[in-house]
């Protein structure tokens, strides 16, 4: 029988090093994951305070350096997806992740990211990763095919502290309250309208409201002016989301309403990237935020670039 607390050990002792996992119990992982995302909302609350992290993409290091800001059972965590694919170890990232989600569901929080999409997933390296462990095919598809339906349960937005609007990708035109997205019906397994928005939409400076997301061929990119109409329209604060690689792990838009986050470092070769973490405190003020902010120097020190 599977022991939680046993395999989140393992991984947090063992660094950056490969796992090897056994069928049945990767199985039996995904059936607790798969009815600890059907018991939470597709607008999940997490109060204050909380690390919230960008991108991973089967960056093992940079996520074993992430906790060191504090142990997963002390401090809490909202991640915004993209958790697979690119990286060299997704399939010990997304374990660990869903281990830490069931066992300490008041400390770990986990959104969906477009790559947690089947027919990203299937092209961008998870599939391939999954058949090159088990190579018996019909065992693979099985597996590969049990953590695309809990990626399907997974919420697609967060509020945190009640202020702070999260998502993996961006905003949408169908975006005028904050029900619109509690009143998402999941699974999904194919997104569209808002559902693909909050994966996949862009913010863009020179963008006129809400434009064809060209670069991206789906959902949408917007400008700073919607921006400002939704957060005043939703009653929130700011805005955080992922996505996008930005050169020091985070960049402001909007007058700083919104932080665009990316913690996996060195994602580019071309652009030796730096990873963050948004700290965001007890303090509900936007300023607080942003003084919270991991800084190019603070990364420096905290994940050893």
């Amino acid at each position: 029988m599977l022991v939680l607390r046993d395999l989140i050990k393992k991984h947090l002792l063992a660094g950056s090093a490969r796992m090897d996992y056994e069928l049945n119990d990767l199985h039996q992982l995904l059936n607790m994951a798969k009815l600890s995302f059907q018991k939470t909302n597709t607008l999940i609350e997490v109060p204050c305070p909380v690390n919230i992290c960008g991108d991973i993409h089967g960056q093992y290091g940079d996520l074993m350096r992430i906790f060191s800001c504090g142990l997963p059972f002390k401090v809490r965590y909202l991640f915004l997806g993209d958790y697979v694919d690119r990286g060299r170890h997704p399939l010990e990232v997304i374990v660990l992740l869903l281990a830490c989600k069931i066992q300490f569901p008041k400390f770990v929080f986990l959104l969906r990211g477009n790559h947690e999409l089947f027919h990203i997933n299937k092209t961008y390296g998870f599939a391939a990763e999954i058949r090159t462990r088990y190579r018996i095919q019909q065992d693979a598809q099985k597996l590969y095919n049990h953590f695309n339906e809990v990626f399907s349960e997974m919420p697609l937005a967060a509020l945190v502290a009640g202020r702070i609007l999260c998502m993996h990708g961006g905003l949408s035109p169908d975006l005028n309250t904050l029900d619109d997205i509690r009143n998402i019906k999941r699974p999904l397994r194919i997104v569209k309208g808002l559902a693909q928005d909050l994966l996949w939409a862009d913010p863009e400076s020179g963008a006129h409201g809400f434009q064809k997301n060209q670069i991206r061929g789906v959902s949408y990119v917007f400008g700073e002016a919607a921006v400002k109409e939704k957060i005043k329209k939703l009653g929130i604060d700011m805005i955080i989301r992922a996505h996008q690689v930005v050169e020091f792990g985070y960049a402001f838009f909007a007058n700083r309403q919104l932080i665009t986050v990316f913690s996996a470092s060195r994602y580019h070769e071309d652009l030796c990237n730096f990873a963050a973490v948004v700290l965001v405190s007890g303090r509900l003020l936007p300023i607080c935020l942003l003084n919270a902010m991991v800084t190019r120097h603070e990364f420096l020190n905290l994940f050893e670039i």
